[in-house]
């Protein structure tokens, strides 16, 4: 097929084919917006509280027996508890009233009667049938979430069920599906078969609106297309959808309404007789008569003439039919580089745009007191979003589309925590401002997904980027249930998402004015951003996204310790002893840190004084309890179980004069990654960059997995040093076989950007496995088990083939080269490194076993291996120091280390712009200044505003990032190749030291609270002086030779005695 378009342009772009097709596939999509959303009245939560049995109380009594709580500083009748019922019934029969009892003193039990629900606004919903509150309030979230599971099997199976056997019998038995247990549900006599039957219902549910979608995108041509694309099938969805707050508000009852979104799915199912199969798919099948027999009766329909043979020129040569029968699956979506590279990208964007569009979805009926209004509201808002999608699609390249509807979606929710209380109607607008971007890229999405993905595969590729998306949106329910850990934290995660997708949206094709492709060959005419490079050769080598992958579990491992050594208040146990309450509270003595009075967490009053004091009869308000002599905790320590459920510091008893354990834990791990980046520099020179980029691998992932069953802290810190030994050198070991692998513009962008990407997503990812893994032993097993996951990726990396070149395997070099060639599509010379020589001083070197002595036999490799040294050092003390800090920059220790993660993106960003453009000296120098300047400034920050201390600090962080980032990219281009990995494994060595030297920065606090600021500050001025003495690399290639590196541009230090005229080479092409 050659061009589809062309052979059925004798059709039109809107007739009364495509007119009656546009109404059809509309109409058939509204039972998909009705159902999709209804958990949004039938999962609602109405006002309850316990019901109080027929006592014969009097009506104060009966109101009074609810106790009052305080939420988001509004008092509220409790949901889950009552005051004791027996003790109020007698209360009650002394003749007292609720206003001569302190009520906050009785106690309280659940609700053993049941609960009393509002019939304000609904008579009933499966939470008030079923009881779905308080110990079972779980259930709700998990009801959706139930739905949308069932909707990711069905996206994922009906995508290649409608490639095999058409886009037309999916299409309706989805439908069929989805309507036949939607009625079902309304015989559902238990919570257990309603989600049986709701996981059936999302089988075909958005399958159904997938095959739709595709059958629609696939008949349609020209502006017909996009016309369906975005506004026909967007706004059948959207039309359902402000047709359910109509029948949610006339009918109040969970089944009834059940009963009625089931209906007009059989209403739609006899359009079977008069919706045609997509032409497209016939003839990728070889089913030509058939496609001709409906572009025949389409023609009859718009009243023109058809060709006697419509599809002459679009016959598939027989090669190529025999390709396109053959059954597809997922995994030729890998099978293909093209296809390789952007179905990831497009599966976050996926997941992003459906996670933001159904978080929003599903908070509607929290946003307004009445929530029909509010659902409706949300539903309008989606016509506006679909026709901004459609003229967007019609005049504007997708990609900068897709990109703008991303970041103003994501900083419009990032907006909504700096909007004063009271103009709730302000955040509420930005809330609705951001669903109206998450719905245009819903609109989005679909049609640039078809565009980019040939015929034969485009079903599958849509089905399984729809399939990650109904990830999002399984997840998508438990969002707004952040809120109760930060109320602003469900923006924040969305926020963020949206703005890193908006960046992984720059590497996906331009389809923009290209006809739908038939087969894998029209794809690659495709414009894109391409992270490629030019070798001696000009043959192109690309970013290896493996490699990029392999970093991940190191931005895990890197700051684990800031929760496994967190310390949570403690303070000494007291045994009962028949001490009263209040006296076990006064056992501990006050004392004042920062200011602040706080309990002390070493010492306790003599626990034989305070018995005696009690049982003379004395209340702790008697005794001047500062006269008390105290002791130690001899019984142990009472932890706070509020943020975790046990740290190596809760289990070990790690506080008070054990308390020097904690930095001494981090030190040990950072002394494993020192030990471990020395020796893996020298064994990858020996051994090559791919076999200890693996095994520091492997190493990693045992030790992190065999650390959960530790049962002492001298075991724990035994292990977490040799998992120390693989973590940094398996960063360093794929920072150095992407840095030689690739060159020019590739190799600034893997690793300025790339590497340290993949490093801070990891680090992002990591308060979200230590807020949803408490324990320490489940967060250590958690985290091990994505290193396990990349170490099949040996069989996909290729070994550094200037490595091998410098082995003297020269064919092995030219057999990586060539598979590259042939990725890239150029033809590469016969003898690749024929014109590849090596100085016969160097061939006497190149098989040398480098050490890191060799660093210190010239004086140009010396002098510039001390400054680095100094550098490393202070940029990662600065760097480690500010992370380990997270946990004290805000109460949530989480929220905060996620903040510090999400600093490093633009800071990674920015740094790659900077490699770009500047000079490497200059921008290291300018990254040093910039993080000293606001911690210098921290200090003058008044105490009552910590918001403005944490945005200080955080800018520091973001210069020194930037700042490490830059020092990788730099070293590596300095040192010759025979030493590069080796320099490298010895400055990261370096780094490490510093990074045992903050833990212990922090203790500064101690002598004085800002020492610590002022320590790191002053020595990255000193760090930012010491850089002026190192070579510039901007504009040149790597160098292969001794003699190379020694013609590098420096400023000489004046004590440094010149040996002759100094050589400059003049950059003759930027990096």
């Amino acid at each position: 097929m050659n061009n589809y378009e062309e052979n059925t342009a004798f059709l039109g772009n809107w007739g009364r084919f495509q007119k009656s097709l546009f109404l059809i596939l509309y109409a058939s999509v509204i039972p998909n917006g009705l159902a999709v959303l209804s958990v949004v009245f039938i999962v609602d939560n109405p006002k309850h509280h316990c019901s109080v049995p027929d006592v014969n109380l009097t009506e104060d009594w009966l109101q009074a027996i609810i106790p009052i709580n305080v939420v988001d500083g509004e008092e509220q009748r409790s949901s889950c508890s009552r005051y004791r019922l027996d003790t109020v019934s007698d209360l009650w029969a002394q003749g007292f009233a609720p206003g001569d009892v302190n009520l906050t003193q009785l106690q309280q039990e659940p609700c053993v009667d049941g609960w009393t629900y509002s019939k304000d606004i609904y008579q009933s919903t499966i939470v008030t049938e079923f009881d779905l509150v308080c110990s079972d309030q779980w259930k709700q979230p998990f009801t959706s979430t139930i739905y949308f599971i069932g909707v990711l099997f069905g996206s994922f199976f009906c995508g290649q069920l409608s490639d095999r056997f058409g886009r037309k019998p999916v299409f309706f038995i989805t439908l069929g599906i989805q309507t036949l247990f939607t009625f079902l549900q309304v015989f559902s006599n238990s919570w257990e078969m309603y989600a049986v039957l709701m996981f059936f219902s999302g089988l075909g549910q958005i399958a159904n609106y997938l095959s739709a979608f595709v059958l629609g995108a696939e008949v349609f041509a020209g502006n017909a297309q996009t016309a369906y694309t975005t506004v026909g099938v967007c706004l059948g969805f959207s039309t359902g959808y402000m047709m359910l707050p109509l029948f949610a508000y006339f009918i109040r009852e969970w089944r009834l309404l059940v009963l009625a979104i089931a209906f007009p799915g059989a209403v739609f199912l006899p359009l079977w007789w008069v919706t045609p199969e997509s032409p497209r798919w016939l003839l990728s099948q070889g089913r030509v008569q058939e496609a001709e027999a409906i572009i025949r009766k389409a023609a009859k329909m718009n009243k023109v003439k058809a060709p006697q043979v419509i599809f002459a020129n679009s016959v598939i040569e027989e090669h190529t039919t025999k390709k396109m029968v053959k059954t597809v699956t997922v995994i030729d979506l890998y099978r293909y580089r093209e296809m390789r590279l952007v179905s990831p990208i497009l599966a976050l964007i996926w997941f992003t745009m459906a996670l933001g569009y159904f978080g929003l979805s599903l908070n509607t009926s929290k946003l307004i007191a009445d929530p029909y209004i509010a659902c409706l509201i949300s539903a309008a808002v989606e016509v506006p979003a679909y026709i901004a999608a459609w003229i967007a699609l019609k005049f504007w390249p997708r990609r900068p589309t897709l990109i703008t509807f991303m970041l103003l979606g994501g900083v419009s929710l990032l907006s909504i925590q700096a909007i004063p209380r009271s103009l709730p109607a302000l955040s509420i607008a930005l809330e609705m401002f951001g669903k109206l971007c998450f719905t245009a890229n819903a609109g989005l999405a679909f049609p640039c997904t078809v565009e980019i993905y040939p015929t034969f595969i485009r079903n599958t590729a849509t089905g399984t980027c729809a399939t990650f998306s109904r990830v999002g949106t399984s997840i998508a329910p438990f969002v707004f249930e952040l809120s109760a850990f930060f109320k602003f934290l469900p923006y924040i995660v969305l926020g963020s998402l949206s703005v890193a997708s908006a960046i992984a949206a720059l590497f996906i094709p331009e389809t923009f004015g290209h006809s739908l492709p038939e087969t894998h060959e029209d794809m690659t005419k495709f414009k894109r951003l391409r992270l490629s490079c030019t070798c001696q050769t000009n043959t192109l080598v690309s970013v290896d996204v493996a490699e990029t992958k392999l970093v991940l579990p190191n931005g895990f491992g890197a700051f684990t310790l800031v929760f496994l050594t967190d310390v949570p208040p403690h303070h000494c146990t007291v045994p009962e002893a028949n001490l009263t309450e209040e006296w076990q509270k006064a056992a501990i003595p006050l004392v004042v840190v920062d200011g602040e009075e706080q309990r002390s967490s070493c010492s306790r009053y003599r626990l034989d004084t305070v018995s005696d004091l009690w049982a003379q009869g004395f209340a702790p308000g008697d005794v001047n309890l500062t006269q008390l002599q105290q002791e130690p905790c001899v019984d142990g320590w009472t932890y706070s179980k509020d943020i975790y459920q046990s740290t190596i510091v809760t289990e070990f008893d790690l506080v008070c004069h054990e308390e020097w354990k904690q930095p001494f834990t981090a030190s040990v791990f950072y002394a494993g990654v020192t030990v471990g980046s020395l020796f893996s520099g020298e064994l990858s020179d020996k051994y090559g960059r791919k076999p200890i980029l693996f095994a520091t691998m492997v190493v990693q992932t045992i030790f992190t997995f065999i650390q959960v069953f530790a049962n002492s802290w001298i075991l724990f810190t035994v292990l977490l040093f040799f998992n120390g030994l693989g973590q940094m050198s398996n960063y360093v070991a794929a920072l150095v076989l992407g840095a030689e692998t690739l060159t020019g513009q590739a190799r600034v962008m893997y690793s300025s950007l790339a590497s340290n990407t993949a490093f801070a997503l990891g680090y992002m990812a990591l308060p979200l496995f230590a807020y949803f893994l408490r324990d320490w032993r489940g967060l250590m097993l958690g985290l091990s088990l994505p290193g396990l996951a990349y170490i099949p990726m040996w069989w996909l990396i290729p070994e550094s083939p200037r490595w091998l070149l410098f082995q003297g395997k020269v064919k092995e070099a030219e057999a990586i080269i060539q598979k590259a060639a042939r990725w890239n599509k150029v033809q590469a010379p016969q003898n690749i490194f024929d014109q590849f020589t090596v100085p016969e001083k160097e061939k006497e070197t190149a098989r040398k076993n480098y050490s890191v002595l060799d660093l210190f036999k010239t004086s140009t490799v010396r002098i510039t291996t001390l400054n680095l040294f100094v550098i490393w050092f202070i940029m990662f003390m600065a760097y480690y120091t500010l992370n380990l800090n997270t946990s004290q920059l805000h109460p949530n220790p989480f929220l905060s280390c996620f903040i510090s993660g999400l600093v490093e993106i633009p800071a990674y960003i920015i740094s790659w712009l900077s490699l770009r453009r500047f000079r490497r000296r200059a921008a290291i120098i300018v990254s040093l200044c910039l993080g000293a300047a606001p911690i210098y400034l921290v200090q003058l920050v008044p105490r009552d505003m910590p918001t403005l201390s944490l945005i200080v600090e955080m800018a520091g962080k973001f210069s020194f990032t930037a700042g490490t980032c830059l020092m990788f990219t730099y070293t590596s281009e300095l040192y010759p190749t025979p030493l590069r990995n080796t320099a490298t494994g010895a400055c990261s060595m370096v780094s490490r030291i510093g990074s045992c030297v903050a833990p212990f920065v922090l203790k500064l606090r101690a002598v004085g609270r800002f020492l610590p600021h002022i320590t790191v500050a002053t020595l990255s001025l000193f760090a930012a002086f010491v850089t002026l003495f190192i070579p510039e690399s901007f504009g040149h290639s790597l160098p292969e030779t001794m003699d190379q590196m020694a013609t590098r541009e420096s400023i000489h230090c004046p004590c440094q005695r010149k040996k002759g005229p100094t050589r400059t080479i003049v950059p003759t092409d930027p990096i």
